[in-house]
């Protein structure tokens, strides 16, 4: 394999792919452009030849480790989708692998056109193959008898993850029992299989893969994306470690939600948190706070002082609001431009006119200068408004008056708060 172009095309679609679109969910589905683009890749560069064998280490999992070491550390979605990558690239290695070595070694045209034609090579696998497979895989395998249940062969990788060896796991209901010691998840998690094997019979295709938090031999638990692969009587039950894929899943949802340049939450957080909470509200008798925060003659800063003074003192702004409102319940993003917004729930128009007049100190205390503002100093305008569960009738209606209260503010000429009236 010539590992250095390959690094550079790999490493060019994962540093390129994220600019064009959004990846947080295309990862996590099995159908969407990034697979298929992702496989046409594959396709173009990978190709298995005669002589065929299992090799050791793994060159696809040599390329991604030297792709990675290329990689910046703190590119963290280019990383997720790097581990993404890797595990689609090792599952199509090994199936054009199977599919290769198949058809090398069957020289009959019509037994070459069934193999090519399969959907699966594994369905028509060689005893010799097989047996090669349960050594070579870099993942934890199990092979199980349909009929009765019985698992009948293990990997090194199984033990090793897991810590059962196949006389402490001899069948399948033992392992439920073993990986899932309390009863109502092991209710769960065997539904959700029957499940995944009930719809592989009716496509009469593999067992799709799902997440499952099995409990290991010492007592730790990992989190597996199990699928499985029909062949004939039997199936091979395949184990993929899901805590890394989890794991980039909560990092790329939470960035989604992160404004980019002041490092809080964005718009669209705001959009859906907002909703929460007046959901709450009307459930409970409670009250909501909401201020609304206005740099004042931001515009003049940044024709004074130039756009790059600008991004730095959204994000000091920002990030001294995050330090100010300090309740785990407290919320506060980025509301576009040089707006912010900060969510106090069960906070009376008190209780916000307190923390409004906190971070108007705080804002103080940065000492950013301004010469265009009256004070020659960067200050804020805040629109304050309360709700509680008797007047709740829209969020819109709710925002809307807190941004009626900063007008006001900034009319009476900036450095200054306002409450509304309410009902």
């Amino acid at each position: 394999m010539n590992y250095a172009s390959h690094v550079n095309k790999v490493k060019s679609f994962i540093l390129d792919y994220p600019k064009k679109t959004d990846i947080s969910e295309l990862l996590n589905n099995p159908l969407s452009e990034l697979k298929e683009t992702a496989y046409y890749l594959f396709d173009e560069l990978i190709t298995i030849t005669p002589p065929i064998f299992f090799q050791e280490p793994h060159p696809i999992v040599e390329l991604f480790k030297l792709i990675e070491q290329s990689l910046t550390p703190n590119l963290k979605v280019e990383k997720a989708l790097l581990k993404r990558l890797e595990a689609w690239w090792v599952e199509w290695h090994f199936v054009a692998t199977m599919n290769a070595k198949l058809l090398n070694e069957h020289n009959d045209p019509q037994q070459k056109y069934l193999i090519a034609h399969t959907h699966h090579p594994m369905r028509n696998h060689e005893l010799s193959h097989y047996a090669k497979l349960f050594t070579v895989l870099p993942m934890p395998i199990c092979n199980v008898c349909v009929e009765t249940g019985d698992i009948l062969k293990v990997n090194q990788r199984y033990i090793d993850v897991f810590g059962f060896t196949i006389n402490d796991t001899p069948n399948v209901d033992i392992w439920w029992g073993k990986a899932y010691p309390d009863i109502d998840k092991r209710n769960a998690a065997r539904a959700l299989w029957s499940a995944s094997l009930a719809q592989a019979e009716s496509n009469k295709g593999d067992i799709p893969a799902n997440d499952y938090q099995i409990t290991c031999k010492n007592g730790e638990q990992v989190i597996m994306q199990v699928s499985g692969i029909n062949i004939g009587n039997e199936f091979l039950v395949v184990f993929n470690d899901a805590t890394e894929r989890i794991k980039a899943h909560e990092i790329l949802s939470e960035m989604a939600f992160l404004d980019s340049l002041t490092k809080i939450a964005n718009r669209r957080r705001f959009d859906e948190k907002i909703v929460d909470e007046f959901s709450r509200v009307k459930l409970a008798n409670c009250q909501l706070s909401l201020i609304i925060i206005d740099i004042d003659n931001f515009k003049k800063f940044n024709d004074r002082y130039g756009h790059i003074a600008g991004d730095k003192c959204l994000y000091a702004v920002a990030q001294k609001l995050a330090d100010t409102v300090s309740r785990p319940e407290d919320f506060v993003a980025r509301y576009g431009g040089e707006e912010f917004v900060v969510l106090l729930p069960q906070t009376d128009k008190q209780g916000a006119l307190f923390v409004a007049e906190q971070i108007q100190k705080a804002i103080e205390m940065l000492a950013i200068v301004h010469e265009d503002s009256f004070t020659g100093y960067l200050s804020v305008s805040m629109g304050i408004n309360t709700v509680n569960h008797h007047q709740c009738d829209d969020h819109l209606t709710f925002i809307q008056a807190a941004d009626d209260a900063l007008y006001y503010a900034k009319n009476q000429g900036g450095n200054c708060i306002a409450l509304s009236p309410g009902k």
